[in-house]
């Protein structure tokens, strides 16, 4: 669970307040749209304040984007830690993805914008690394699976793409649209969905 997401102490540090009023505005404005300045205003911490935690506005974006894709491997990595068949996995991750969405809307906007809009930061090497491991981790699964008929065998890199694909855009859908619902239901509809085609 993202800090920046739960509930502010009375008296939160700097540094804390810094990432939560920054994530609301990259969320909301974008990176490249918000100043240092309108980060400390609406902080209520001065400039070197900032310049003191993270360097630069792009340390505060880092700081955001590690955490962040940290977060959302986590996610992935207790899911698959679950006893039992690739389908019941699959879907507690879908499932664990979607209502990680109700509950931190603003950080799954920022990480939309952040991989969208900005390729060339220098904090995306690290995210990418997460990025692959994560990846890396579901292949596996994907692999054990066919190695005990549980799937066909297929290409593991499209598959992912697949399923990947089907999770981000639901996402994206519920975060720019408000649809579709992101209920347990259909996270288990779109695995089946996916899984069916691989049998």
């Amino acid at each position: 669970m993202d800090p920046t997401d739960s509930a502010a102490p009375v008296h939160p540090s700097s540094a804390s307040r810094i990432l939560a009023t920054a994530l609301d505005l990259f969320a909301v404005r974008g990176y490249d749209a918000t100043s240092v300045r309108e980060i400390c205003e609406a902080a209520g911490i001065t400039k070197p304040s900032l310049y003191h935690f993270f360097g630069s506005k792009e340390g505060v974006l880092r700081a955001l984007a590690t955490t962040s894709f940290e977060q959302f491997r986590a996610i992935v990595d207790s899911a698959l830690a679950t006893p039992g068949p690739l389908r019941t996995r699959l879907k507690t991750i879908t499932r664990a993805v979607f209502e990680d969405v109700h509950r931190q809307p603003r950080l799954w906007r920022f990480l939309h914008g952040m991989v969208w809009a900005m390729p060339g930061t220098t904090e995306l090497p690290h995210c990418m690394e997460v990025y692959d491991e994560i990846v890396g981790v579901l292949a596996r699964a994907v692999d054990e699976a066919v190695q005990t008929r549980e799937i066909a065998p297929g290409p593991t890199e499209i598959r992912m793409l697949i399923l990947a694909g089907a999770i981000e855009e639901a996402a994206h859908g519920y975060l720019i649209a408000g649809r579709p619902e992101l209920t347990p239901e259909l996270a288990d509809l779109l695995v089946d969905t996916v899984l069916d085609g691989w049998q």
